[in-house]
């Protein structure tokens, strides 16, 4: 195994610049889509998070009109912004990254544009049924009972186009961006599948059922949302300052450790209530555990950039990344912070633990994405970036929204 660095490659420096562009060219088509698909669901996702605010304050604003309640549009909100937005950027920058470490071109991609229709079918049925009042009033699974079937098959099949890429590799060795991006893969089928087979399929009592859907919440954003996240991180801050990461032993570690504590995160959140008193202890021990991790990724992006942080001033992929570093940190103490029965029981079912939630999904995990569509597309276009001046405004109003929105909640 390998830092991660650039690929020591026998080719000329010509030579390797044609396969690179030969590989954007073989992505450009379907992580377009993901990247446009998902931009739209962000658009969508973001005016019926703005209609339930609206909501929150005037309820009896057009209360006429069933789909436009509170308790309809808020979860129509999350599910079209995780399973819309979210997901397409995240396995749309998968591809591209796997794809360019790998070095890998795919010249059939027309099987992985059905797979991402489907999946964009499958969201639409999903908050089409929210909004009329068919959702489950779980957290992150309030898609209607049949879409999780249509999903399931879509992610796999996208999923599988990453383990083949990762297999047909040129090379043997194993990148870190990779270790991130294949643990993905396979962790979200096993806690979608079971949480859906056990929810809708196999159900007990309303209790064991909530425990489940926490139980989804929190390894959903530990073991997808920053196991891509990271991937992504690891794989733009060597390329952009130009050295590859400063120790791979401890990216390993941060890893595994991840890996170690994901799975058991998220009941903390019914600590006191109707469950075994292990399941939140256990669930709260790992979140505060989870900081061990964090604090190896911190020092292992610190060392990296050590030198170049005046490059965060210019470069518009690692201002997002920085920024995303940061509200990494901040979910993970925060999440520590409410695990603890002295905060836990005051933020308990209050707005104060969503905001720790969506300071993973906006702050950290958004952030990086805009950081990696801003280096990505140009070398999938072929064209710079026409305005610096519209990016930076879009990176301040952005940090500014993350941080409004955490300060309030």
């Amino acid at each position: 195994m390998a830092t991660q660095s650039n690929i020591v490659t026998t080719a000329t420096p010509e030579e390797d610049a044609q396969q690179r562009a030969a590989i954007d060219r073989s992505l450009r088509i379907p992580v377009l889509f993901f990247f446009i698909s998902g931009l739209a669901w962000l658009f969508v996702s973001l005016t019926l998070g703005l209609a339930a605010s609206i909501k929150l304050h005037s309820p009896d604003l057009l209360a006429s009109w069933p789909f436009l309640t509170y308790g309809r549009l808020q979860p129509a909100h999350l599910n079209a912004f995780i399973y819309g937005w979210v997901f397409q950027v995240g396995l749309g920058t998968a591809l591209w990254i796997m794809g360019r470490l790998c070095r890998i071109s795919l010249p059939r991609v027309a099987t992985l544009i059905v797979a991402g229709v489907l999946w964009n079918v499958g969201v639409s049925v999903g908050v089409a049924g929210i909004l009329l009042g068919q959702g489950t009033s779980i957290l992150f699974l309030d898609f209607p009972k049949g879409v999780w079937v249509l999903m399931f098959v879509a992610y796999c099949i996208i999923a599988g186009y990453l383990v083949m890429m990762f297999k047909a590799r040129r090379d043997g060795h194993v990148y870190i961006s990779q270790w991130y991006i294949l643990a993905a893969c396979f962790w979200f089928p096993w806690i979608y599948l079971t949480s859906n087979l056990l929810i809708h399929h196999f159900p007990s009592a309303a209790v064991i059922n909530a425990a489940i859907g926490s139980w989804y919440s929190g390894t959903l954003l530990m073991l997808w949302v920053v196991p891509i996240g990271l991937g992504v991180t690891y794989y733009l801050i060597p390329k952009v300052v130009g050295r590859p990461i400063h120790s791979y032993q401890l990216a390993l570690a941060s890893f595994w450790s991840l890996a170690l504590l994901g799975g058991w995160v998220g009941v903390q959140h019914y600590m006191g209530g109707p469950l075994p008193a292990w399941m939140p202890a256990v669930s709260g021990a790992a979140m505060i555990f989870m900081i061990v991790p964090m604090v190896f990724i911190a020092i292992n992006h610190y060392r990296t950039m050590k030198g170049s942080i005046e490059l965060v001033s210019f470069s518009p992929t690692l201002r997002f990344i920085f920024f995303g570093a940061i509200a990494f940190a901040v979910y993970i103490l925060l999440g520590a912070a409410f695990s603890l029965f002295r905060f836990g029981k005051l933020f308990q079912f209050s707005h104060g633990e969503l905001g720790a939630q969506m300071t993973a999904l906006y702050g950290f995990f958004t952030m990086v994405m805009f950081g990696a569509i801003y280096f990505i597309m140009p070398r999938l276009m072929g064209c710079e970036w026409r305005s610096g001046k519209w990016i930076r405004f879009h990176f301040w109003f952005s940090a500014y929204g993350t941080a409004a929105m955490l300060v309030c909640l």
